[in-house]
């Protein structure tokens, strides 16, 4: 039995990195970069209005005031997609009309909102009046105020969101290379086990709760999971699985322990397969087992405890994809404890827990039902919280290091 720290040192020594494609930026939502992506203009491109009003020179409203209102004849309408090359160069005394996101003419450093002018016609002439003066560059949105010409937008491994594929359209960025989609073939052990869901278990059946949980969790778009089905409990049904398919990550849950029906370490080793760590020091999900198939794909035996088998997704399959996927190791971070938590052992424990808030602050909320076979505290629980092996007694107000129960990938 090995550390935690040992076996995700393993984990990420034998990750490969994956392939590249070139994808629409439009359809790129949750894929990972493949490479830093820098921006090829400005944005804005050009000094535009920030709202509809009047361009103005800021020196020229300096004297204006409510006992002394000023007047500034509208020489101009520039609406938005108009080019501020063919406008002519300001002068003292005048002012322009412009709307939302039309380009700022030269000379001019301040728009005034059109709901703090009075329009005035004289003579054929149309002139606005303002009662107070302007601050420089008021309501102008300057070029590159948002984005630089060149800035870094995305590093490689990062994740891209909704928002972000709105910046890349704003940017003309249309083609994105991100890594290859991965795919995975999920199936589950045991005898007991109904995929048969609308049928009434007979005695000894439970349903199946692994399959749909890790389909699930692995349903994001920078991933392409498979269920394979149920596995009975025998040598020649794992072989079938490895040997059929294609997949580049391969998890069963259930059969890794040292149970009389446990074949799944036996059955990888007479398969030629090299077994990089069986058994951590972790609670929940100790039997977890990590393996590099002969043809070099990845095989994940997790336990079949429902808890356990999320467990071994969280903090066994996630780092691993994490690494193939270019991107860092997972940071937790710290809460205070709201209540005393101890342990009779020395292994990593993984416990689910809840964000709470207390008078404005936050702090983990440890469930009081921690068995592996308990799933509705899943769904109870926000976080998992990590007392580390030397932490065998933790108090109220102690510092607890905690990560989100469902990794991300941004």
């Amino acid at each position: 039995m090995i550390s935690y720290a040992k076996a995700l040192d393993l984990l990420e020594s034998a990750a490969t990195e994956l392939g590249v494609e070139s994808i629409s930026s439009l359809n790129a939502l949750e894929r990972i970069c493949a490479q830093d992506i820098f921006s090829p203009i400005a944005l804005p491109s050009f000094d535009n209005s920030a709202m509809d009003g009047f361009a103005v020179r800021y020196n020229d409203t300096l004297s204006a005031s409510q006992e002394g209102p000023l007047e500034l004849r509208i020489t101009e309408i520039i609406q938005a997609k108009a080019s501020a090359l063919k406008f002519a160069v300001a002068e003292a005394g005048c002012c322009c009309e412009i709307m939302t996101g039309a380009p700022i003419p030269a000379g001019y450093d301040a728009v005034i909102p059109i709901e703090l002018v009075h329009l005035i016609e004289r003579d054929g002439q149309n002139y606005i009046q303002i009662k107070h003066a302007v601050k420089m560059h008021d309501n102008v949105r300057f070029s590159g105020e948002d984005v630089g010409l060149g800035a870094l937008l995305f590093k490689r491994g990062q994740q891209i969101q909704a928002n972000d594929v709105m910046l890349l359209a704003s940017l003309g960025i249309v083609q994105l290379n991100v890594f290859k989609a991965l795919s995975l073939a999920i199936a589950t052990t045991g005898e007991e086990i109904s995929d048969n869901y609308a049928q009434e278990l007979q005695h000894g059946e439970i349903y199946n709760s692994n399959a749909p949980l890790l389909m699930n969790l692995a349903a994001a778009r920078c991933f392409a999971p498979r269920y394979a089905g149920i596995l009975r409990d025998h040598k020649t049904t794992l072989q079938e699985f490895i040997q059929t398919s294609s997949e580049q990550i391969l998890i069963t849950t259930g059969a890794v322990s040292k149970g009389k029906w446990d074949f799944i370490p036996d059955t990888l080793r007479e398969l030629g397969a090299e077994i990089i760590f069986h058994a951590v020091a972790i609670r929940p999900g100790k039997p977890v087992l990590f393996a590099r198939l002969k043809d070099g794909r990845f095989f994940f035996g997790l336990p079949g405890n429902p808890v356990s088998s999320m467990v071994g997704w969280r903090f066994f399959v996630i780092p691993l994809l994490r690494k193939m996927l270019a991107k860092e190791r997972e940071t937790s971070f710290k809460l205070r404890l709201e209540q005393t938590f101890k342990k009779r052992h020395s292994l990593r424990q993984f416990l689910k827990a809840r964000l709470s808030i207390q008078d404005g602050l936050a702090t983990a909320q440890i469930s009081h039902a921690q068995e592996s076979f308990k799933i509705h505290s899943l769904t109870t629980n926000d976080l998992w919280a990590i007392a580390l092996e030397d932490d065998l007694e933790l108090c109220t107000g102690d510092l607890i290091n905690v990560v989100p129960m469902y990794a991300s990938f941004k």
